[in-house]
């Protein structure tokens, strides 16, 4: 074998495994890899750190028709997401990873497809439902729109939280300071 056609065999090895390397670091599971999925091993690592972004779990199995038909519709309609999502970290919990989660992400029952969310810390919010769905299921979405819609609540439910409500004694001092600030800029 002369240098060529090593060189030639090293370039096609190199494609070989890069192509193989790329595959094996898409997380979508089908659910539109244009979005930014991340391995659910990743909140169990204990160097795990997300002080920003609201997290969005999406439980699903290769074998249930509801679950094909939403990945089908983030196929379809998933860049409806692409902008909302960058406030996410999405993790796609599918397959055997389904047995990894307690109890607690099944909130009211292991149903498939379901969607959890939790505070960027990690903490679950079983309050943050789909406003679509009917109690019994209420973590159950159905279509991107449904999906994009629980995530637009998800940040207002998560935003609320974040902004303590003002007492009145600290509203009155607020407004103090303010009269000073304004007499120091007439000066």
């Amino acid at each position: 074998m002369n240098i060529s056609e090593s060189l030639l065999l090293l370039a096609v090895i190199v494609q070989s495994l890069s192509f193989s390397t790329c595959k094996a670091l898409d997380f979508s599971n089908g659910f539109n890899s244009k979005l930014d999925w991340n391995p659910p091993e990743l909140l169990l690592e204990p160097t795990f750190v997300n002080d920003k972004k609201a997290i969005l779990f999406i439980f699903s199995q290769p074998w249930c028709g509801a679950c094909t038909r939403l990945k089908a519709n983030f196929m379809e309609d998933g860049e409806k997401l692409l902008d909302i999502s960058k406030d996410f970290l999405l993790i796609n919990v599918g397959g055997d990873d389904n047995n990894k989660f307690g109890a607690e992400f099944a909130p009211d029952g292991g149903y498939i497809p379901r969607i959890v969310f939790a505070e960027p810390n990690g903490t679950l919010r079983t309050d943050i439902k789909n406003p679509a769905s009917p109690d019994q299921y209420a973590y159950f979405y159905q279509s991107v729109d449904q999906v994009k819609a629980g995530m637009e609540n998800a940040l207002k439910v998560l935003a609320e939280k974040k902004v303590p409500e003002a007492k009145p004694e600290e509203l009155s001092i607020s407004k103090e300071a303010e009269k000073a600030t304004d007499k120091t800029s007439e000066l």
